[in-house]
């Protein structure tokens, strides 16, 4: 969406032309009255906002079981991000819709999901990823009773076959999948000892590497460089001319990296989290995982 776009919409809002919550859907006011006017009415649509009208929410939002359906947000790291539950044909359901990170988000998110190592993708709209809500705890997220030495190992080798699997793939995770600096994971635990990685924003799809290289693939595969925090820390004015630079000056390297080389990253992260989880769970727990996650990637070489 372009700045003018953008401002024409504010001022609908501010002169009362638009009520806040349509602003996304501004245009259609020019476009469609009636339709416009049932959106003004709508009161599902003040609750829900758009998110009740995507392709897999709105029989949810807005079908015969509506009753019992609900909307919940959470920002975490990626922008706004709406979970939604309820029943669809009496079965409970529930997803996650959020906006996409990257270009190549849907394609990587969508092998993930057909690999069993992410979330189910359901139909959604361009700009937007919808997928089903996953059940568990982060793996930061459990108690210090819970991190015992055996369970650790076999969440551990459940990381490392995934992750493997995904580099089968052709795919980097390129993220914090143990945990970040702020203790934060996107490795999910199901109940049947099952993990689902979650968000692929700064994944890299390394098909035909370095053909296909992006500006933006670069640009994600710097953003987990300890080089990128350094570059940040010297230009904190955010120099878009010397940020550019760097992203240009970075993808020349990967294109000089083997596909291995690229994937190699996954495993020093999750070596960092590793450490991370060491100082939240203690040093058996975190040896643990580390040989859970080496006898894993072992196991499906």
């Amino acid at each position: 969406m372009g700045v003018d776009a953008a401002a024409e919409r504010d001022a609908a809002v501010r002169d009362g032309r638009c009520p806040e919550r349509l602003w996304p859907l501004w245009p259609l006011a020019g476009h469609d009255g009636v339709l416009w006017k049932l959106l003004v009415e709508d009161q599902r649509v003040e609750r829900f906002s758009v998110y009740g009208l995507f392709p897999t929410s709105y029989d949810v939002v807005y079908g015969p079981e509506s009753a019992d359906v609900d909307i919940r947000h959470d920002g975490r790291t990626r922008g706004r991000v709406a979970i939604i539950t309820g029943r669809l044909r009496g079965q409970v359901v529930g997803m996650v819709i959020k906006p996409c990170q990257s270009p190549g988000e849907t394609e990587i998110a969508g092998i993930a999901g057909d690999l069993g190592l992410g979330p189910r993708q359901l139909p959604s709209i361009d700009g937007f990823l919808t997928e089903e809500f996953v059940h568990g705890p982060f793996l930061t997220d459990l108690n210090p009773e819970e991190a015992t030495a055996e369970r650790m190992h076999g969440i551990g080798h459940e990381l490392g076959i995934g992750l493997s699997r995904l580099h089968a793939a052709g795919i980097c995770y390129n993220d914090a999948m143990v945990s970040d600096p702020e203790g934060r994971s996107h490795t999910i635990l199901r109940a049947n000892g099952s993990i689902r990685l979650i968000d692929f924003g700064v994944s890299l799809l390394l098909r035909d590497h370095p053909t296909n290289l992006t500006f933006h693939d670069a640009y994600n595969a710097a953003r987990t460089d300890p080089m990128f925090r350094l570059f940040r820390r010297m230009t904190p004015d955010a120099d878009p001319e010397a940020l550019g630079r760097f992203i240009n000056d970075y993808g020349g390297r990967l294109a000089q990296q083997s596909v291995e080389e690229i994937q190699s990253r996954d495993w020093r992260i999750a070596e960092e989290g590793a450490s991370v989880m060491g100082g939240m769970y203690g040093s058996v727990a975190a040896d643990a995982l580390r040989a859970g996650i080496a006898a894993g990637k072992s196991a499906d070489e």
